[in-house]
């Protein structure tokens, strides 16, 4: 039976191949994000399913010059030629493994939204890569590796020590984003993250790659490692606890500041440091039984709040500040 959706300018049939309603916003975010790139840009969308992320792409970006579609399952490959009628647009469509696709340098944007961690298609995309600039949109739905549940995946699939606990959002889109640029400066690309973010069991970071070993060599003071303290006392950059490498620096552009979606402008707001404190976390563990008014903290500490957590604040004070407040306030 035939199921049409819309989203955004598209009109997709949905069934009998994978379609997750909460990436929406993800796919939103990134539309937003690929107009305002000044490049005219060819896209690949790896992994398309349905193919409703790469035809909103044709359809909402003027600078889209052209995308086609990859998937290796054969009803996804039926809908998707589907589909692109149904929206009146070309493109071409490829049954084929990601990992044994060589073309990746008829392309300038790839789209990497794969079942799990996308580790292993990363340096596929960026070993057979020959132009100087391209993009890379990167989705990763293994959050739980990510945020350290299965510590011996993280290290094995992003070469990186995760910390479980409740800031493990941020420092596993930051081993993310890590990730990517250790394998781009192997290949003397070196990386912009244009716009990165969490959202319900996805972690999602769109980044700018361009030939430039002089600016790689300026990078690398933004790989580095988080130090953290079991009993919360002497917060970040102290401890027994350990993460990373992971990238330390913006994970997003402020070009993108004018974008109308909430969840950006919360990116945009935040302050520019590579960690939160979870304000319930240090709640329970000092016994204090009432948390504050979030925003009220945040204006006495000179912070911000974190798109992260809702019950996280960024902040440069030492923790003893934030305990102080918390008790008073």
């Amino acid at each position: 039976m035939e199921s049409l959706l819309n989203e955004g300018l598209a009109s997709v049939d949905i069934s009998g191949v994978f379609y997750n309603p909460y990436m929406k916003l993800s796919r939103d975010i990134s539309v937003e994000v690929i107009r305002r790139i000044d490049d005219e840009l060819e896209i690949l969308d790896g992994f398309s399913a349905s193919g409703i992320r790469g035809i909103r792409y044709s359809l909402e970006s003027e600078n889209v010059k052209r995308v086609d579609f990859l998937d290796f399952n054969q009803s996804a490959i039926d809908k998707i030629r589907k589909n692109i009628n149904i929206n009146g647009i070309d493109g071409n469509i490829f049954k084929i493994r990601f990992e044994d696709f060589q073309d990746f340098n008829n392309y300038n944007f790839i789209e990497i939204d794969p079942f799990g961690s996308p580790s292993k298609y990363i340096p596929i995309v960026i070993s057979r890569m020959r132009r100087d600039v391209f993009y890379l949109s990167v989705t990763a739905t293994d959050t739980a590796v990510l945020c350290g549940k299965h510590w011996q995946a993280c290290i094995r699939n992003y070469i990186a020590r995760p910390i479980r606990d409740r800031t493990c959002h941020e420092t596993g889109l930051r081993i993310l984003i890590a990730y990517i640029a250790k394998i781009a400066f192997i290949y003397d690309y070196n990386i912009t993250p244009l716009m990165s973010f969490y959202y319900r069991h996805q972690m999602k970071t769109i980044i700018k790659l361009n030939r430039d070993v002089k600016a790689i060599h300026n990078n690398l003071k933004n790989l580095d490692y988080i130090y953290k303290n079991r009993d919360l006392s002497k917060g970040v950059g102290f401890g027994d606890q350990i993460a990373g490498p992971l990238w330390i620096s913006k994970y997003y552009s402020d070009r993108f500041s004018d974008i109308q979606i909430p969840l950006v402008k919360s990116i945009i707001d935040e302050l520019d440091i590579p960690y939160h404190y979870d304000l319930h976390e240090m709640a329970e563990h000092y016994k204090i039984p009432e948390i504050p008014k979030i925003d009220k903290l945040v204006k006495i500490l000179g912070g911000s709040r974190t798109h992260f957590n809702p019950k996280g604040i960024k902040t440069n004070r030492p923790v003893s500040d934030i305990l102080e407040y918390m008790r008073s306030l």
